[in-house]
């Protein structure tokens, strides 16, 4: 039986079949749910114009296909709608973690990446299994392609949690920014295109966008075994206040992409948690430059003592290649993949039981020593 799909389209009442609905969206396509229940679907047409269709009533079998911004790319996937898929913040560790950061808009990359490490097909679909893939966030800002990255993370979330393995995402500064409606770092395709389609570009990642509901429940840290993930690094004035890991995690998805004021009138915990000694802007644990003192291996053990972790994981902070800090107390992945894509470095970091790896786009791993 053929269900009627009623759309409003440029202000007309037009008639469509379920089956096989696709939306296509090339560079940018965002999804809004309207108060009245209607959902409105923002995209770029192939052609360089603007879709921008209102559907009344959401068809089962609706897909979106994405297509690269880069024509002669050839990345594109399909994806349908789905609900968050949120594991908790301290997991049991997997067989293998690959852990990839601020990737800011590098499609191609993240795609050769992934392919590479053998977490997705050609397809681009899951294979990896019960392993986990953990993005240490900064998708977004910088890059032309961040909103495709973005749905192909949410992509394979779903297809991960069916396959019994895990995909985690964590906040990073410009997720913030973003959601802040700080527009500094954003592609000037990406405000071309929200002109264009009469729309503010923090509007097309607001809270009740599908992607904007989709990050604001990310959470901020996340420890799997004994490692400690986060996106920039921790300062011990944060143990010293005594911020315990569910509450930096509720205070993030409650108040991520709120200017930074308005958070500090909002809750008085909230001026040190978002400030340069949090997880989102602390460099600390990476830096070597002098405006950034680095952290004192001491201070470092009271941080890991605190949240009882071996070790912790970053990024936000640039490094030429993955590696160990403070004797394998952290590991810095923060590459520039904008220069280490095609060239035989380092792109992101796996986990294989006690091991520790560093892996290219190729999936050439070199183990890890202090």
């Amino acid at each position: 039986m053929i269900i009627a799909v009623v759309l409003l389209i440029s202000g007309h009442l037009i008639a469509q079949p379920a089956p096989d609905f696709t939306i296509e969206g090339h560079g940018d396509l965002y999804v809004l749910h309207n108060t009245d229940n209607t959902v409105r679907v923002i995209a770029a047409r192939n052609n360089g114009n603007v879709l921008d269709t209102t559907l009344v009533q959401l068809p089962e079998n609706l897909k979106f296909h994405y297509f690269a911004a880069a024509p002669d790319s050839g990345i594109d996937f399909e994806f349908q709608l789905h609900k968050r898929i949120k594991h908790s913040w301290r997991q049991e560790k997997p067989e293998k973690t690959l852990v990839v950061a601020d990737l800011h808009g590098q499609l191609d990359a993240f795609v050769a990446f992934l392919k590479g490490n053998g977490v997705v097909n050609d397809n681009l679909e899951w294979v990896y299994g019960k392993n986990q893939l953990l993005i240490l966030g900064d998708i977004l800002d910088r890059g032309r392609n961040d909103n495709g990255i973005m749905w192909l993370v949410y992509k394979l979330e779903k297809e991960a949690e069916d396959a019994g393995g895990r995909l985690d995402f964590i906040l990073g500064n410009h997720e913030d920014l973003v959601l802040r409606d700080d527009i500094r770092y954003v592609h000037e395709e990406h405000l071309i295109f929200a002109a264009k389609a009469g729309i503010p570009y923090a509007d097309l990642y607001a809270s009740h966008s599908e992607l904007g509901r989709w990050i604001r429940d990310s959470y901020l840290i996340l420890v799997v075994g004994d490692n400690l993930f986060v996106h920039a690094g921790l300062h011990p004035k944060i143990t010293e206040k005594k911020y315990k890991i569910g509450e930096i995690n509720e205070l993030g998805w409650r108040f991520i992409g709120i200017p930074t004021e308005a958070k500090k009138e909002l809750h008085r915990r909230n001026e040190l948690l978002f400030g340069d000694s949090g997880p989102l802007w602390y460099r600390g644990l990476a830096s070597d430059a002098e405006r950034h003192s680095p952290l004192k291996s001491e201070d470092l053990d009271k941080v890991l003592e605190y949240y009882d972790a071996a070790r912790i994981i970053v990024g936000h902070t640039e490094v030429d290649e993955v590696d160990w800090r403070y004797n394998g107390r952290v590991i810095a992945v923060n590459v520039r993949h904008y220069r280490n894509f095609g060239k035989h470095r380092t792109a992101g970091l796996l986990i294989e039981g006690d091991n520790y790896f560093t892996v290219n786009y190729t999936g050439d791993k070199v183990k890890l020593n202090k």
